[in-house]
């Protein structure tokens, strides 16, 4: 089921106007007898606010992540360099055995149906490693700049949230929470986020990740919280301080915002 929002305009005898936006179900199912009251705008505007802001990613959080990425950057560039380095070295001994077999064939060692198999076994085998070389070059390690992107978007979700302009919170909410934000007797609230389960499986993305370091936060010191993090010694790598946001900011890089809001069984903010 989804949402609407009606625009409605009250005249006054003595010629006062007042406009007002409401925001309904639309009771377009007709097997489904929605009797949810309708939220005024700036009622839904004031929620909203308030559930974005309790994501925002804090600056002492966001130093230690992006602390955290400078590090793995950095060692992965080294190892990137190593590894490029070996490929390199196997592309040189090709060529020096393509140079053998060129010299084989001239001397007439080796025939022409041998010199053509081999010639191309081994021309193929050099371009594998060619291409190995690029992917690692110019795809393996340019995930910093878009992580870094969203440690800047996640930080400004406090100032959105404090904005007036509703139609950014909803497309911030949608990013956040997906079809996870519910609106039930006049009230937005989100479902549970997503967390390592009893077998160890991720399941969310970073936006549940950070809500679920929130919650922790609201339980435990701040301090705790950067130290061990809720996924402590059992995220990749076995990576501690805000190591779910960490990882899940990684394996989940935010995609371009959305510009609607649906709602499940209970209704969905739009």
């Amino acid at each position: 089921m989804m949402i609407t929002g009606e625009y409605k305009v009250k005249r006054q005898q003595n010629g006062n106007v007042h406009e007002y936006v409401y925001y309904h179900c639309t009771k377009k199912n007709k097997n489904v007898k929605c009797e949810e009251p309708c939220i005024r705008q700036e009622e839904l505007n004031r929620q909203l606010s308030s559930i974005i802001k309790k994501v925002s990613l804090p600056k002492d959080w966001a130093e230690e992540l992006n602390r955290l990425a400078l590090q793995d950057h950095g060692k992965s560039a080294q190892s990137l360099t190593a590894c490029v380095k070996e490929k390199q070295e196997k592309i040189s001994s090709l060529s020096q055995k393509l140079e053998r077999l060129l010299n084989g064939y001239l001397d007439q060692i080796i025939d022409r149906e041998d010199y053509r198999l081999q010639k191309g076994k081994l021309l193929s085998e050099k371009k594998s490693l060619e291409e190995e070389i690029y992917n690692l070059s110019h795809k393996q390690n340019d995930w910093l700049e878009p992580f870094q992107n969203w440690l800047e978007v996640a930080q400004n979700i406090d100032k959105i949230a404090s904005d007036s302009d509703l139609f950014a919170k909803k497309v911030c909410a949608k990013e956040i929470f997906g079809s996870n934000l519910l609106l039930g007797e006049k009230t937005v609230r989100a479902s549970a986020p997503k967390i390592l389960n009893s077998f160890g499986k991720m399941g969310g993305n970073q936006w549940d990740a950070l809500r679920a370091s929130h919650l922790l936060a609201l339980k435990k010191p701040l301090s705790s919280v950067l130290e061990h993090g809720f996924l402590s010694g059992t995220a990749p790598q076995s990576r501690s301080g805000l190591s779910a946001v960490y990882c899940f900011g990684l394996l989940s890089l935010p995609a371009p915002l959305s510009h609607s809001m649906r709602r499940s069984k209970k209704q969905t903010v739009n």
